[in-house]
Parts: structure tokens; sequence; C-alpha cells
């Protein structure tokens, strides 16, 4: 079996909800997933993948030499979908192929999905997870679940150490604020003094340790958040490199998780972290919640939620958030069960 992801890293993250309900579907599968070089690292880790190919002159030689019974290609693009066809399957692709030169869905529901990456509106019509709308392209039903990370044992070990570090062996919970948005869309998370105010909120109400995540692009952003704290700040640094087994042996290490739409929030999913998830320009819906592990807040005030842009009003989806309400959300996750350490945590 082919899974064709091509996409960004969260996105590629989500869609391995789908790799347990393939497993049912087909008894006993070789699953083979091709992805961006970028993204090889985050797939290896997936539960349930048995071959990881780098889209690449030697993946694409993997593609094409054939012997594939099923291709799994769910994303709505071209390259995903001459990659689909390429792959030469003994049933037809199930999500986009080329046919005549166009992009051809496989059935009524990509379809539909295809539609909604055409028009925004439709996308912020939509009341579906994005786990919903692959389930219904591949035609069968739930449960739906987070994907499942393995993560090694020395990846989990530097960060038991480095954060128990960071806090002298505090023994108080721990929230982790994930910093950055990504370039894309750079309201997909509050801004620097929004940040130190719910940090110093949080720890004052929480008597919670406060870390902030990320990576090498939040260094700036990350410096300017602890000056904005003030001299003395509790507030910690714990930002990764490019590895993200390092990002998620990070996550491990924490109670509960302050996030955009970002892949951080896939990756707390996938370990069971329980989160608050701040929404703006992207849709709410597609966001699933797995019963409450995750808790999904937006500005309900405004009217432009899910505009897929990047818009300059003062007050806007991120701006106008109140970071009591925000405190209270994290205090209701900081009472849900946290999956348990591992030893040295």
């Amino acid at each position: 079996m082919l899974i064709v992801k091509l996409d960004a890293l969260g996105d590629v993250l989500r869609t391995g909800s789908l790799v347990p309900i393939l497993h049912r579907l087909h008894p006993r599968p070789y699953v083979c997933w091709i992805t961006r070089p970028e993204a090889v690292e985050i797939v290896r880790m997936i539960d349930g993948v048995d071959e990881v190919v780098p889209l690449n002159v030697d993946g694409l030689a993997r593609i094409a030499e054939g012997g594939w019974d099923h291709v799994y290609a769910l994303s709505n693009d071209h390259s995903t979908a001459s990659l689909a066809t390429a792959a030469r399957a003994a049933n037809p692709p199930v999500g986009y192929s080329m046919k005549e030169g166009r992009l051809h869905p496989s059935n009524a529901a990509a379809e539909r999905w295809l539609e909604m990456a055409a028009f925004d509106r439709l996308k912020r019509a939509n009341t579906e997870s994005y786990q919903k709308l692959m389930l219904d392209i591949v035609g069968v039903e739930g449960p739906i679940e987070p994907p499942r990370l393995t993560v090694e044992r020395k990846h989990l070990d530097h960060a038991a150490g480095w954060i128990a570090g960071l806090f002298a062996g505090s023994g108080r919970r721990r929230i982790a604020i994930n910093v950055g948005s990504g370039a894309r869309w750079p309201k997909k998370m509050l801004e620097v003094d929004q940040i130190a105010a719910y940090a110093r909120l949080a720890r004052e109400r929480l008597d919670a340790d406060i870390l902030l995540v990320g990576g090498p692009a939040e260094i700036g952003k990350t410096e300017a958040i602890l000056a904005a704290c003030g001299p003395g700040t509790p507030v910690r640094s714990a930002l990764t490199s490019h590895s993200v087994p390092e990002f998620v042996g990070v996550l491990r290490q924490v109670d509960a998780l302050l996030c955009g739409d970002t892949l951080a929030l896939h990756i707390a999913t996938a370990i069971g972290l329980p989160t608050v998830c701040l929404v703006g320009p992207t849709s709410s819906a597609e966001l699933a919640d797995f019963g409450g592990l995750v808790l999904k807040s937006s500005v309900d005030t405004l009217d432009c939620l899910g505009c897929y842009g990047d818009c300059r009003k003062v007050d806007n989806c991120m701006s106008l958030f109140d970071m009591g309400a925000l405190v209270d959300l994290t205090a209701r996750q900081l009472a849900r069960p946290v999956p348990a350490r591992p030893a040295g945590a």
C-alpha cells in the first residue's frame, strides 16, 4: 500500500490518523509513504508506517516500479495526483489521480474537498474535521483517533534532563507555549506582549512552570517575550533545533500546551497532551478535538474568522483574546490526565 502526502508537516502528521484505519481496512498491509524530504523524519515516527520514501529521483524510481495494490493520494494537487497515477496500482487510486491531463477525484467526497480548496467560502461553511473529510474520501466510518508517534529513548532522556534542569526540580506542573505561527499565516498565534502577559498570569494563578517552545525561527520572538516578562522571570526558553524528535521529546515533559493551529498542535494530539488551541485565520471545524483533548478558542465577536489571510485590522482574531480566559481554559486542561512521562522525566 502506498500513501502519497507531500504537504506541510502538520498536514502530513494529522493524516497519520488514517494509518490505523487503513490497517483495519487491509489486514496486515505493508505501508509505504512518500513525502517531501523535510517530512521524512516525522513520518518515520508514525506508528504503522513500514517504509518512508523521500520525494527525490530515487524515490520516484521506487514508486514507479509498481507492485502496489492500493494507493491513497488525498491531497488535491497535481504533484500528488501525478505520483498516484505513476504508481500503477492494481486498484484505482483513492483520492486524486491524473486523467487526460486533468486532476481526477476518485469520488464525490474527493470532489467536495477539491471544491473546498478552490473556494474559501466552502471552507468557512464546512463543519467537519479534516480527518472526517479524509475518511469520507476513503469511504469508511470512524472512529477518528490521533496518530501515534514513537520517539527514541535518547530524545526522551535528553529532553527530560534538560527540562528538569531549567527549573531545578521545582515539582510544579509545566505549561508549554508554542510561540511561533509560521510565515504563511502570522495571525495563527499571539504577539509578544500577549504571550508575556499570559505567561505571567498562568504562573501566578496556576502555580506552574512556563516553557517557551518552538524552533530556530522563534529565537527573536522568544527573546522579546523574555524581555517583556522582566528581569528574573521564571519563564524559560526551551527552543529546539530543526529536529522534530527533539521537539516531541520536550512536549512529552509538559502537562499542557498553548498554541495556534500549527505543527505543535498535531504533535500534542499524537502524544495525548492536553492543549488549548487559538484559532483565527484557519478553519476551526477542521481541527478535531479528540474528545476534549484539544480545547479550541476563537474570538466570537468577529464574523471574519477562517479568512485564510493576514489582515491589517487593529482589532483582529488574535489581538482580542482575553488572557485570563485562556488561563482558565488551561486550568481545565491541567485537570485532564496526561500520559505518564518516561522514566527520568
